[in-house]
Formats: C-alpha cells, sequence, structure tokens
C-alpha cells in the first residue's frame, strides 16, 4: 500500500459548521469575544493567532470538552452547543497529546476505532488495514509496539495525529498537529495531511500559532488575536492585505516591516520622517500619503521586496547595517534606522560588512498604510468611504 493512500471509514456527507458570536471566560479573563466564522463540508480552516488568542478554548468549545458563556454553535441543523460531547463525533488532537500510557502505539492509533460508538462497523482486518496505513504515513509504522514513555515528542505527537485522523468524524478539530516535528517531516506532512482532509467531506479546523503553517495549509484562514476574530480570508488575501499591524506582525518570514511615519509641514514643503530621520519620497508617493488624511501613519512592506542602496528607489532611508545572516538560498540583512530594524532578504550571494551606512529603498508599489493609532488598514476603499462620510478638514490640506 502506498504510503500517501489511506482507506477511510464511510461518513454521512458532511455538514457546514457556523459558529455566532461565541464567547467564553475564565474568571477574569476573557478568553473569546463573539467569536463567529463558517466552514463548508471538505473545506480546511485554520485558526491562526499566538500563544493565548484562545484557539485552543475554541477547539475545546467546538467538541464539547467546555461550554460557551454565550453564542451557538451549529453543525447542519444541530446545535452542538446543546448536545454532550460524545454526541457531537468531533476527532480533536489535543496539544497536550493525550496519549493511553499503558498501551502500544497500535492500541492507541486503534482505540477510537475499538470504542463503543463503533461496535460492529468495523472488522478486526479493517481496523488493522486502516491503522497500518495510517501509521506508514506518519513514518512511524516500525514504531507500532512501542508505547508512549518510549517514543520521542515528535514520535508522540505522530501517534495522536494519527490516532485523530484514522476517525471518520463529523469534524476534525486539529491543535497544533505537527508543531513539534522536525523541519523536513513538517513541511512533507503538512501537505499530505491537507491534501487528505480536502478529499473528505467533513470541515477540518487547524489551529496553530504558525501563520506560515496555517497559510500553506489553509483554504481560508480566520486570524485570533485577543479572544476576538480580527480577519478571515484566503492566505492569498491575508497576506497581501492583513487588516492590521498586529496581524501583519505575524505574516512572512521574516514578517513585514513596518515603521511609523509622521507627515510636519514645513515652510519649504511637507516633510515625511521617520524616528526623526527624512524620509525621502517621490511626489507620486507623497500624494498617496497625503490622500489618508493623517499625519501619523504606519508604513508597511515585505523584506522580500526591500533594496538597499538602490538609486532608482523612489522612497529611502538612511541607516546603518545591524546585522546580516546568510542562509544559503538568500540573506537577511537588518538595517537600524534611529532605533528601528528594517529587515531586507537579498540575493545568496549578498555581502556588507556590519556598521555599513546604507539607503533602505522602500518599495512603494508594495506599501500599505496603517493608521498610526489603531494599527487598522488604510485602503484606497476605506480612505474614499473616510472622506465621504467625514466633515472635518484633511489636516494635511488644511496645514498647506
Amino acid at each position: 500500500m502506498k504510503a500517501n493512500v489511506l482507506p477511510m471509514l464511510s461518513a454521512q456527507r458532511g455538514e457546514p459548521l457556523h459558529l455566532e458570536a461565541v464567547s467564553k471566560r475564565f474568571g477574569e479573563v476573557q478568553a473569546l469575544s463573539e467569536v463567529s466564522f463558517s466552514a463548508e463540508p471538505g473545506e480546511v480552516i485554520t485558526l491562526c493567532g499566538p500563544s493565548g488568542a484562545g484557539k485552543s478554548t475554541l477547539g475545546r468549545l467546538i467538541s464539547g470538552l467546555d461550554t460557551p458563556d454565550s453564542g451557538g454553535i451549529h453543525l447542519g441543523g444541530l446545535v452542538l452547543s446543546d448536545m454532550a460531547a460524545q454526541q457531537r463525533r468531533a476527532a480533536h488532537m489535543f496539544e497536550s497529546l493525550a496519549l493511553y500510557p499503558t498501551l502500544d502505539v497500535f492500541s492507541n492509533v486503534a482505540s477510537p476505532l475499538r470504542a463503543p460508538s463503533h461496535r460492529g462497523l468495523l472488522s478486526a482486518a479493517d481496523i488493522t488495514a486502516q491503522v497500518e496505513a495510517i501509521l506508514v504515513m506518519m513514518d512511524i509504522a516500525h514504531l507500532s509496539k512501542r508505547r508512549p514513555s518510549e517514543l520521542s515528542g515528535g514520535q508522540r505527537q505522530r501517534v495522536a495525529l494519527c490516532r485523530t485522523l484514522v476517525q471518520s468524524p463529523s469534524l476534525f478539530i486539529l491543535d497544533e498537529p505537527i508543531g513539534h516535528l522536525d523541519a523536513k517531516l513538517r513541511h512533507r506532512l503538512r501537505g499530505e495531511i491537507s491534501r487528505r482532509q480536502r478529499a473528505l467531506d467533513q470541515v477540518t479546523l487547524w489551529l496553530t500559532p504558525d501563520t506560515l503553517e496555517g497559510m500553506a495549509v489553509a483554504d481560508r484562514v480566520v486570524m485570533l488575536i485577543d479572544g476576538k476574530v480580527q480577519q478571515i480570508g484566503s492566505p492569498r488575501e491575508v497576506y497581501a492585505a492583513p487588516a492590521s499591524t498586529s496581524i501583519a506582525r505575524l505574516l512572512g518570514d521574516p514578517a513585514m516591516n513596518l515603521i511609523d511615519i509622521w507627515l510636519k509641514q514645513e515652510a519649504d514643503g511637507l516633510k515625511v520622517l521617520c524616528n526623526g530621520v527624512r524620509l525621502h519620497v517621490a511626489e507620486s508617493f507623497l500624494a498617496r500619503l497625503k490622500a489618508s488624511g493623517r499625519l501619523r501613519l504606519t508604513l508597511g512592506f515585505p523584506p522580500l521586496h526591500t533594496r538597499l542602496d538602490d538609486p532608482s528607489a523612489v522612497a529611502g532611508l538612511r541607516g546603518d547595517i545591524y546585522t546580516v545572516e546568510p542562509f544559503g538560498k538568500y540573506t537577511l540583512v537588518t538595517v537600524e534606522v534611529n532605533g528601528a530594524h528594517v529587515k531586507a532578504k537579498l540575493p545568496a550571494g549578498f555581502q556588507i560588512t556590519v556598521g555599513s551606512s546604507v539607503l533602505v529603498g522602500i518599495p512603494t508599489e508594495h506599501v500599505l498604510l496603517f493608521d498610526h493609532e489603531s494599527g487598522v488598514l488604510i485602503d484606497e476603499a476605506a480612505v474614499a468611504l473616510h472622506n465621504k462620510k467625514t466633515t472635518a478638514p484633511n489636516p494635511l490640506h488644511s496645514e498647506a
């Protein structure tokens, strides 16, 4: 049997998952606040956010291990928030793994198929075929007779993942399913697992703080920060236009450069300052900054398009080389601009001395504008709406 071909239990047709204003508090901590989103059968949804964002709490609410304070959780026509956990048929992989210490690997993975809820559905031969196939997929078939105490952390995580994926549930909840694996195995399995899950007819929720992983496997990404949904969209949409600086700081490798600027009207014209350093910009980009109607802005731009000492740059900042990190396939250079750090992802052979003075070329065609106070993205539609709704004068125009 091929490693990437996994027989699966037949299951009833999948149903869409809907969360409506789900909230949960633990004492003084508001873990989740009015979380709402939907997922379609066969869709892989990643819940991304930093530690403490509420991802695991949300998973436990969906599978029935905790109860929401308010809001509804629906799977098709069923109200899951009114059902006991065992009735929801949710295959939940826990971040804590929760393996049975007295059972070997094979029995741990087979345990849900031998549970009373599956009695009579599978023969012993069917169970063996199911378990052996997924152990092969995860490269741990040779460990089938070992107990959890005889395994490494990464091997135990794969056992827990096998035990979840071998099931045929109403929905899958995978809480950091590959976070403890080595990089090479993690890269291989994320593709195989996401491909397998899309071939099923059940919703898969993939919970992870690693946005690179989350965007690699997802059909859609739900960005969860401080217990609130901050943005929902395809990986391409979220990466191209993060809704706030909080999200922008989580995206990319390395993450988007964010610098604060101040537009100051002086006798000889409008100046753009960054940490007290003059930012030289072309008139076309200056017009875009003025159109925002704000004196303070945060510029976001990717390290991939940032260049050093580029004479054709239409916007640039003078700074000093802070670090140079050769990664083989590329070189990551960090430039210090009066206390602010800007990263540039440059070709592999790029060489420069730490401490050298350089001009950081800001790729204005790739720059996103964020409101300095709220951190919210300002796109052209938002600027037009802002200008239409407000009767207040543009502060830049009033000073000009």
